[in-house]
Formats: C-alpha cells, structure tokens, sequence
C-alpha cells in the first residue's frame, strides 16, 4: 500500500539552474498531520531520517499522485537532503505539458503543496498504544507529487532554479531564500 502526505510553502526564484528544476522542503520532521491510515483517521509525524537510503534518482515527480501504473511522472527527483526542520529536496521537471503547467504556475507564484507517497517498511512505524498516533522512523518514499492541499503544514515548493535574469524577483527576496538555504 501508498500512502500519501501533502504539504505547501511560499516561492522564490533562485538564481541558478536552467528554470526547470523544483525546490523545496518535502517533508517536516515531528510535523503533526491528521491522515487516514488503512481506513483510519490518525495523527502522523515523520522522525529526522526516515527517508535514510533513499536513491533520489528512483523517486519520480508526478502531478498528482499516481492511480495505476499507467500514471505518467512529470520529473524525477534530483537531490534529497536531510536538514534540521525537513528533507528538503530538488525536483527536474521534464519538458512536457504538463511539467510545464506546472513550472508555469511555480513561476506565478501560485503555492504549490508537496505530498509524499511511501510504503511503510518493517519496523518502520511506532504506534501509540491505542492506535490513534503513529511516527514513522522509517519509510520507503515512492514518489513525490505536486499537489494543491497538502496534509504537512509550513513546507512546500518555495522555489524554481532559474537561469535568466528577467525571472528574478526582488533582492528581498533572494537575501531571505539564500539565508534559508
């Protein structure tokens, strides 16, 4: 079974890259989110490291979170990266239709949530005694999708690594994205 987290954040424009590649915290670390579990509303926090091992080149970027194994990816992921708050990530989104619908709204500023589709793995789950919180230790992360409510507040897509300098914002803006990074 997958399962699937979302959660959104503001955007900056970096200014490196060639335009087509997704920043961002992908995951909160002790981040609280009510899901359904099996068919069961619990809270879920993910602890510092759960996504150890995890090959950032077998993790692709989809639109939304894949139906079948007939859903298409839109990118793949490019780095994955263990910080203090969150694993942040980086995302190459492919020059398709709909990789571009997506770049395009990243560039308007329209916030765009993260969610995580995982497996759970042996082990890789505590539970509290009476089933209703679980902290995942461990996860093997599937795929990542763009998403417009994500379930994990305060993250998300905050940036696009852009190549021209027509598409950067404001100084101010720039100062607080490389101080965060």
């Amino acid at each position: 079974m997958i399962h699937t987290r979302h959660f959104t954040g503001t955007l900056a424009i970096r200014d490196n890259g060639d335009g087509r590649t997704l920043v961002g915290p992908l995951l909160p670390w002790g981040t609280e989110a009510r899901v359904v579990d099996q068919g069961r509303l619990v809270t879920e926090t993910f602890q510092r490291g759960a996504l150890a091992g995890t090959d950032p080149a077998l993790v692709p970027l989809t639109a939304t979170h894949p139906r079948d194994a007939g859903t298409l990816p839109i990118g793949v992921t490019v780095e994955l990266e263990e910080r203090a708050e969150a694993a942040w990530g980086a995302w190459r989104v492919s020059d398709t239709m709909i990789g571009n619908e997506v770049l395009a709204l990243a560039r308007d500023g329209v916030p765009l949530g993260l969610s995580v589709g995982f497996a759970e793995v042996p082990g890789g789950s505590r539970w509290s005694a009476d089933r209703q919180r679980v902290t995942r230790t461990s996860a093997a992360l599937d795929h990542v999708a763009v998403v417009r409510v994500p379930a994990y507040a305060g993250a998300g897509v905050i940036g696009v690594r852009g190549a021209s300098r027509e598409a950067r914002p404001t100084p101010v803006l720039l100062t607080l994205w490389r101080s965060r990074g």
